[in-house]
């Protein structure tokens, strides 16, 4: 016999699993119902110091614990290993934070560090770079005023809330919250704090990177990429150095020695106030749950190194996460008397912990986020169940988008610019006059109505009629043009203005502030009197300014000098008398004539003693020549008629130089010639014996030159006058 009356009906014998850890059988139409039986579980002592977290099984009903491979880094900065070495690491390249030894869940983990402070003495997480299967997250806080949250998924910027079926990330405006439900991997970044947490059930003993291997076991924890263990965590910190193109001056970096974790040098009381805070009552709620000591240790140690004690409160922030993340949420930026306080944007308020889903006026965002968390959905329950530090709307107040800090009372509408206009509020949009319609809860939208146009008659100069759209309707004005207007008529912009006689006129560049027309500009002309070497200033008749008029020439010589020869007048240098410059006019202008004399050949040898002298413009020097007119004898056979002498005969002639000249008379202005010829001065008549060809034998007589003279003759009067 079943048991029918079950819904749906089930068979005797038959066993079923119910939603509360109970399973059903049927026997003989009764239902028995039996409880699922749970192993005890055992706490297990975690090395990093935190209490080991419930895991259930694939029923839900029964768990085991476990302890949780955490992470986490702060201020200049601060690391703790998944298995709680703590170490201080300053450099600003990128690093490998956390990657698989083995590949199972494409997963790892980069961190970016820069210099944070203008003495470059102190480091500071930058960005987290997270990749996991086909995706690369950059979660990068950007820190001014008001913190604001970058996030980029393959390069894209998207804005919190935000999921799909791999990953969920949140923000509170001050914390980014990335979590990937499928390897229950939770990534933290705010400020200059960050965390990587991670399920020991998928990444036990699987890990390497600046967050050393997650198995519970410290001795482990400094290893190198070949798998070796450094005896310092920072000196193995180094080696997880990656490559990265916008930092080339980590190439030639060399790795700093490695040293250990430097103790904090001591310092005044007042400067570790702050730091006494994690031990003081404010926190005392977490001492049991998260040990506070590295975090007042490394409070210490950046106070004491850094000028600025401000940089103590990433101590405290990475304290109050730990906290918060173990369910424990202290409210503790009020006890540094401001010197931590975090501002909000003006429409926010802070709170120490706040839901990490916040409802918005957008109802696709609610039903996907706020309402699944309201039913507690298995896969979304770790995500629905944080809380965060942050900046959240005021009581009675919803936030109307997520990636604006816009918080409204009453969600209202949504108007073209995205902005929130609330119930009643109309505008216009696309010429549409809209309101938002309390009745309908929507935006209601109708034609502007325009009222008819007038008829404009443009009566000034420097005006025309314009068509123009003015909240969507059409009107007819006036407008000034861009011109000047000067006596009723117009000039362009730039354009001459007739003026006075002493005034330049331009139209612009200056506007009238009453008519919108360009007003002309006048200068007073300054007139130049002053004139070139040669030239004399003259008045010009019904002209503002006279002009240079020349008067003299002006001979410019190579060394720059210059000297002044009147119309008519010439002029010779004194280093060089055979120059001449004329002053002469051409076509009513004055022109300097350049002429240079040539002299004959002076040969002081030839010359008579004491007959030398220069012409009156020194350019020229003469003198009376010696006379060398002597009788030359040469032997030579004397053919006449083909008769040939029988004997060699002495021919005679005259030869040497007369005072032949040709000179130049400045008193002439022309040239004086001498001319005197070398020429026998007395002959006698001598006779030879001539062969001839018929062998005939005749007497010649030929004449002889006995003595040679100059004597004087008339020059060639072509080409000279006297």
């Amino acid at each position: 016999m079943g048991c029918e009356y079950a819904i749906p009906p089930r068979k005797d014998g038959e066993t079923w699993k119910t939603g509360n850890c109970t399973t059903q059988t049927c026997h003989s139409g009764e239902i028995t119902t039996k409880y699922v039986v749970c192993e005890s579980a055992e706490k297990p002592v975690c090395e990093n110091g935190y209490p080991p977290a419930k895991v259930y099984d694939e029923s839900g009903c029964c768990y085991h614990y476990e302890c949780e491979c955490i992470c986490y880094g702060w201020g200049d900065p601060h690391y703790v290993t998944f298995d709680g070495q703590y170490y201080s690491f300053q450099e600003n390249c990128t690093y490998v934070l956390m990657k698989e030894i083995v590949p199972r869940q494409n997963f790892s983990v980069n961190i970016d560090n820069y210099n944070c402070d203008p003495s470059g003495h102190a480091t500071c997480p930058q960005s987290l770079i997270v990749y996991y299967k086909s995706y690369k997250i950059v979660l990068t806080p950007k820190r001014l005023n008001v913190t604001t949250n970058m996030v980029y998924i393959n390069g894209n910027q998207i804005f919190p809330t935000y999921s799909n079926e791999d990953l969920m990330i949140t923000s509170t405006g001050v914390e980014l919250l990335l979590k990937i439900p499928a390897i229950k991997a939770t990534v933290i970044f705010k400020s200059l704090m960050f965390s990587v947490t991670l399920p020991n059930s998928l990444f036990h003993n699987n890990t390497e990177g600046q967050c050393g291997t997650c198995d519970n076991n410290r001795k482990n924890d400094c290893r190198l990429p070949n798998g070796q263990i450094d005896p310092s965590c920072p000196g193995m910190a180094h080696k997880w150095k990656i490559d990265d193109d916008k930092k080339p001056y980590c190439d030639l970096k060399s790795p700093t020695p490695p040293t250990p974790t430097p103790m904090p040098p001591p310092c005044p009381s007042r400067k570790t106030s702050i730091c006494d805070i994690i031990l003081s009552p404010v926190f005392k709620q977490c001492h049991d749950v998260i040990p506070p000591q590295p975090f007042f240790e490394a409070c210490k140690f950046d106070v004491c190194l850094m000028p600025n004690i401000s940089i103590g409160c990433s101590s405290l922030e990475a304290y109050a996460v730990r906290c918060a993340a173990a369910e424990v949420c202290i409210d503790w930026r009020n006890s540094t008397n401001g010197k931590c306080e975090l501002t909000c944007p003006k429409t926010k308020v802070y709170k120490a912990c706040g839901s990490t889903i916040q409802p918005t006026c957008n109802s696709r965002y609610n039903e996907k986020y706020v309402h699944s968390c309201q039913g507690a959905q298995m896969t979304r329950d770790f995500v629905c169940d944080s809380f965060m530090e942050g900046c959240f709307c005021p009581e009675g107040t919803v936030l109307f988008n997520t990636f604006s800090d816009t918080c409204v009372r009453d969600c209202g509408c949504t108007g073209p610019d995205g902005k929130p206009k609330q119930f009643g509020e109309t505008w216009n949009s696309n010429c549409q006059k809209c309101t938002c319609n309390a009745d309908t809860l929507s935006v209601q939208c109708e034609p502007v109505k325009c009222p008819p146009q007038e008829i404009v008659t443009c009566k000034k100069y420097g005006e025309v009629l314009v068509n123009e759209t003015v909240d969507c309707c059409q009107i007819n004005k006036c407008v000034p043009k861009p011109v000047c207007v000067y006596n009723n008529t117009e000039y362009m912009l730039g354009e001459n203005v007739p003026s006075g006689t002493c005034e330049e006129c331009k139209c612009g560049p200056n506007k009238d502030p009453v008519s919108k027309l360009y007003v002309v500009d006048c200068v007073q002309i300054n007139c130049s009197t002053t004139c070139q070497t040669g030239y004399e200033y003259e008045v010009v008749p019904e002209k503002c300014c006279g002009t240079c008029v020349q008067k003299d020439c002006v001979v410019v010589l190579p060394d720059a000098t210059s000297h002044i020869i009147q119309l008519g007048k010439f002029w010779s240098p004194p280093s060089d008398r055979c120059v001449k410059y004329d002053c002469s006019k051409t076509n009513k202008q004055l022109i300097v004539v350049k002429s240079k004399l040539e002299c004959p050949v002076f040969r002081p040898e030839d010359c008579v003693p004491g007959t030398e002298k220069t012409d009156a413009n020194g350019c020229c020097t003469t003198c009376t020549l010696r006379s060398h007119c002597d009788v030359t004898n040469t032997t030579t056979y004397l053919e006449v008629n083909n008769c040939r002498s029988t004997v060699p005969v002495e021919i005679s002639a005259c030869g040497g130089s007369c005072g032949t000249s040709s000179m130049y008379s400045a008193e002439k202005n022309t040239l004086t010639h001498s001319c005197s010829c070398c020429q026998e001065m007395s002959t006698s008549e001598r006779k030879v014996e001539m062969l001839c060809p018929d062998g005939k034998k005749i007497m010649q007589n030929y004449i002889y030159i006995d003595k040679c003279g100059c004597h004087d003759s008339e020059c060639d009067k072509k080409n000279h006058v006297d």
